[in-house]
């Protein structure tokens, strides 16, 4: 079992290297040498590469936690607050897509049952809070938040996947706060 300390020493590490030596600079040596720790320390803490990612995109990027604190907000305008997430969510997929493919490319395509939520836990989060706003009546009642939240995530990676690999086509810009929450059936 890990340590929390260092634990974040490695998240922080591995954080560090993405900003400044990109993806390819991630290895399992480098966010060692640099968290200042032995590579079995890595392997102990998160179990192996897949983990550290699954880790980093949890727990230390900057737009996971913009994204989960964007969807929680309490917003008495819906479709503005629908946006927002859907703004923060294409951030959230521009970082975590390059991140994830990586393991997909080394052939790491499963995720082990204890790695609770996957990659993509703040699906989960918007489901729970569209599930809220729901119960309190503040959405239509013939809405499925969990359809929704898949829909509304959906669109978003979808978007930052064509603006990673084609450059802005420029889709999100055609969505207005109002329509994106009338064709989602919340306005």
């Amino acid at each position: 079992m890990g340590r929390p300390r260092v634990r974040n020493r490695i998240l922080d590490a591995a954080r560090d290297l993405l900003a400044t030596e990109g993806l390819s600079g991630l290895t399992t040596r480098a966010v060692a040498l640099h968290a200042g720790v032995t590579e079995a320390s890595l392997f102990n803490n998160f179990g192996d590469k897949t983990g550290l990612l699954q880790a980093l995109i949890n727990e230390a990027l900057p737009e996971q936690t913009a994204l989960t604190e964007r969807i929680t907000e309490d917003n008495k305008q819906t479709a503005s607050w629908l946006y927002g997430v859907f703004e923060a969510a294409i951030s959230y997929f521009e970082k975590v897509l390059p991140i994830a493919a990586s393991s997909l490319i080394a052939g790491q395509t499963s995720v082990p049952s204890d790695r609770v939520g996957g990659f993509y836990t703040p699906r989960k989060i918007l489901s729970d809070r569209l599930q809220t706003l729901k119960d309190s009546q503040r959405l239509p009642q013939h809405i499925t938040p969990e359809l929704t939240a898949v829909m509304l995530m959906g669109t978003a990676m979808h978007t930052a996947m064509t603006r990673l690999s084609l450059g802005d086509n420029g889709l999100s810009n055609h969505f207005t706060p109002q329509k994106l929450a009338e064709t989602l059936g919340i306005a």
